[in-house]
């Protein structure tokens, strides 16, 4: 990892976008029509006693079956000629014509009993499948279910509900502790109706609730960006995203609240849009995008000089001319870089810079002596990669410790991270992802109102989220390595 700092910097700026929201199609496959089987006539042949075999020639010696006009072979007469009188040069006797009709009833009876012995045949054990089928079901579901599962590789996407979560989704999490060392946190991601979703967990129940529909988010473009973060001092949760015509948006809603309201940064500044192309993250108290100029803007709510929401450009702590610029439309993601945060609220940017590189930059407060300061990851990513990162507090120390992960060329979600020693270390597999996906991981909201707390060593809040064959993937970060967690309900 290299351990001098890597940015291209440039002067603060701002240059909001309007544009319309991307028009979305839908395709049907043709209807397959299958052929129906074909049936050929089974030729029944006429039972004689023969003293020898004698192979049948037809006319001018060819085979049999030779004749490809015919659709049934011709029947075999054995010695006897077309009239049945027996030929002296293969036999020495005249047929006997009432034992030839005796034979041929025989076989006559002998024919139809063999059918009528199928056909009851089959429908006794059609009957006993049946009836086994109804037993095990009826007495067994979960054996059932597991002759029925789908392999998750096959057929796990064609099982998810799009109407429920969009393909591809933008997501965002955020959390805060409890009493009791427990937290509580929620995961958001748009449905394929463009309404905005949020599901709630719990560590003391260990479960997921159902999922909340904001049907007021209903005016969401396809594919918004989402940032979500908690102010504590309700609590309440800040959910942002961009509208049809790109207009950045703001609601909230407290813990026990089902239905969102309309969020200050939308009543007490003139409305303003977005670029296409910008992603978004959020730590209380910052909102970050980014602009056509590449430079990053943040939205900062002070409650301390009564400013309530102003904007300004991303900027370095003791120069102010330093902004970083981004790759157009990198994924981006905000944490805190000292463990006691507190204003002026010292956090920090993960990006993709402008030469393809995973890039970090500390900003917002006095940020002396900050882990971040040491290096930084120096690996190259792919363009347009969802990022995500998380933070928690470091032992004996006032910073961090900091895990980011991205998606590379492989669909593969990688991860580097920088511990007690400061040296970043990785990448490191975490697993695999559908392509495309976003990358959401969960930091302890921390903050000096309505008291200062300090962000938690504890490890339980190591967690990411990312889609994998269309549902969304949990992963926990455990003192042996990266582990599967939950699959998150859609419904």
């Amino acid at each position: 990892m290299n351990n001098s700092p890597r940015q291209r910097y440039s002067q603060p700026g701002l240059e909001p976008a309007y544009s319309d929201a991307p028009e979305v199609t839908q395709s049907t496959d043709p209807e397959v029509v299958r052929q129906p089987h074909e049936t050929w006539p089974i030729p029944v042949y006429e039972p004689v006693n023969e003293p020898s075999f004698v192979p049948y020639k037809g006319e001018g010696g060819g085979t049999p079956f030779s004749d490809a006009s015919s659709s049934t072979p011709p029947a075999y007469n054995g010695p006897y000629g077309d009239d049945g009188v027996f030929n002296a040069e293969q036999g020495k006797r005249k047929p006997d014509a009432s034992r030839r009709k005796l034979f041929i009833l025989i076989g006559a009876l002998v024919a139809i009993a063999v059918i009528v012995g199928a056909v009851v045949g089959g429908v006794l054990g059609s009957k006993a499948s049946a009836g086994s089928k109804s037993a095990q079901t009826t007495g067994s579901p979960q054996s059932s279910e597991s002759t029925s599962a789908p392999s998750p590789s096959s057929s796990a996407s064609a099982q998810v509900n799009t109407t429920a979560v969009r393909p591809n989704t933008r997501l965002s999490v955020t959390g805060r502790r409890i009493a009791g060392d427990g937290f509580t946190s929620r995961l958001f991601w748009q449905g394929g109706d463009n309404k905005i979703r949020a599901a709630a967990y719990g560590s003391t129940s260990g479960k997921w609730e159902t999922p909340l529909v904001f049907d007021g988010t209903a005016d969401a473009k396809p594919g918004t960006p989402i940032a979500a973060t908690i102010y504590l001092l309700f609590p309440q949760f800040e959910l942002f995203y961009l509208d049809g015509t790109s207009t950045f948006r703001g609601v909230n809603f407290g813990d026990d609240e089902t239905v969102p309201k309309v969020d200050s940064v939308n009543t007490d500044r003139p409305a303003f849009a977005v670029q296409e192309a910008s992603r978004m993250a959020a730590y209380w108290p910052y909102v970050i995008y980014q602009n056509d100029d590449a430079k990053f803007r943040r939205e900062v709510y002070d409650s301390h000089n009564g400013l309530n929401w102003f904007n300004d450009s991303m900027q370095g702590w003791f120069n102010s001319a330093v902004t970083p610029l981004g790759d157009n439309g990198t994924g981006m993601a905000l944490v805190p870089v000292v463990k006691e945060y507190k204003g002026p609220y010292a956090a920090g940017i993960a990006y993709r810079d402008q030469d393809g590189r995973l890039s970090i930059f500390s900003f917002g407060g006095v940020d002396t002596g900050v882990s971040w300061n040491s290096g930084t990851p120096d690996v190259s990513i792919p363009a347009g990669t969802a990022i995500g990162a998380f933070a928690v507090g470091r032992a004996n120390s006032n910073t961090t410790n900091t895990y980011i992960l991205y998606q590379d060329d492989e669909h593969k979600i990688q991860a580097v991270w920088q511990e007690d020693d400061n040296e970043w270390k990785g990448p490191q597999e975490v697993g695999e992802a559908d392509a495309g996906t976003d990358i959401a991981c969960l930091t302890e909201v921390v903050g000096d109102e309505p008291e200062q707390t300090s962000l938690s060593e504890q490890l339980d809040m190591r967690r990411c989220y990312y889609q994998s064959g269309g549902q969304i993937q949990e992963k926990r970060l455990t003192s042996t390595g990266w582990v599967d967690g939950d699959t998150i309900p859609m419904e």
